[in-house]
């Protein structure tokens, strides 16, 4: 295949290009700062490999077919794979082309992982890739920026900070490789509502993401779960007591540290081995939580080279 896959006549004989695997994102510390009707962002993201996988192959009708299959979306009027390429449209970078996606869901929806802006990143940097758009990382993160705050970190992805309402994004220095329990329970917690909570319960958080930064660049175990917090937490837990009970069942088994995942749903724990987290999954296997152990990403999302 020619790097432009639309020289001469390539669609009879094109073969699906495999573009972005998009990881999810598993923010460690959530701290919302309020202004009047304006809450801030001061949060330490992370990406772990639990990943979706979205396939792209060009078409020769202008647009976008989007096909799904794993988890099913519900509740969104317009899949964020539709509107990152609706977003190209309208920049001009993809006029009159037309493209097939095929986006396989394995981050649970509505858990606080971001798997709807892990898939919008992917669409944009594997749409970049495809036809060759010879857009930079920073012009996919200013892109990514207008559909959602947690899209320009999925871009680059691994350890950073972010700031803003999350979309001033700093990279890290990578942390030292954590595994993870990720417990995911049978119920979304709806962003909207959970965003509302936090703002008519806070109105000023006295600590920022700077302790987990300093703890991350070269503290024990110890100072960096004593440097986490998910403000999330204060208003979600007392309105879902399950999750309460979720949490305390991982922290009984010997994590480092167990804390909401965003705006949850899904809780994480973290430990130094893969064998503690095995221990623990199996441990809380039945919670009812569908459970998973992944490990640190020091990347985003991941294009596959043209065929």
């Amino acid at each position: 295949m020619t790097d432009d896959p639309w020289d001469g006549d390539p669609l009879a004989d094109t073969e699906p290009t495999p573009i972005p695997v998009a990881p999810g994102q598993q923010p460690a510390f959530a701290a919302t700062l309020e202004t009047v009707d304006d809450p801030r962002t001061d949060t330490i993201l992370q990406t772990v490999s639990l990943e979706d996988e979205l396939t792209l192959e060009p078409e020769r009708a202008p647009g976008i077919r989007l096909e799904l299959s794993g988890r099913s979306i519900q509740g969104e009027a317009t899949n964020l794979v539709e509107r990152a390429w609706s977003l190209l449209c309208e920049e001009q970078h993809v006029r009159d082309r037309g493209v097939r996606a095929r986006l396989t869901k394995r981050i649970p929806v509505g858990s606080g992982l971001g798997g709807g802006s892990s898939d919008a990143a992917g669409l944009l940097a594997g749409a970049n890739r495809l036809f060759g758009l010879g857009l930079s990382d920073d012009d996919l993160r200013a892109l990514g920026a207008r559909l959602g705050a947690d899209v320009p970190f999925l871009i680059r992805g691994g350890t950073a900070r972010a700031t803003g309402r999350g979309e001033q994004v700093r990279q890290l220095c990578p942390i030292r490789p954590f595994w993870a329990v990720l417990a995911s329970p049978p119920f979304a917690i709806p962003t909207t509502w959970a965003y509302g909570q936090v703002r008519k319960g806070l109105t000023h958080l006295g600590s920022d993401a700077r302790f987990l930064e300093t703890a991350l660049a070269g503290g024990s175990d110890t100072e960096m779960a004593a440097a986490m917090r998910n403000v999330f937490e204060d208003v979600i837990l007392p309105e879902k007591p399950v999750l309460g009970a979720l949490k305390r069942a991982i922290e009984s088994r010997g994590a480092i540290k167990t804390q909401l995942t965003g705006s949850g749903s899904s809780f994480f724990g973290f430990v130094s081995t893969h064998d503690e987290a095995l221990a623990i999954a199996k441990g809380i296997a039945g919670t009812g939580a569908e459970v998973r152990v992944v490990r640190t990403l020091e990347r985003g999302v991941a294009v596959a080279p043209l065929a």
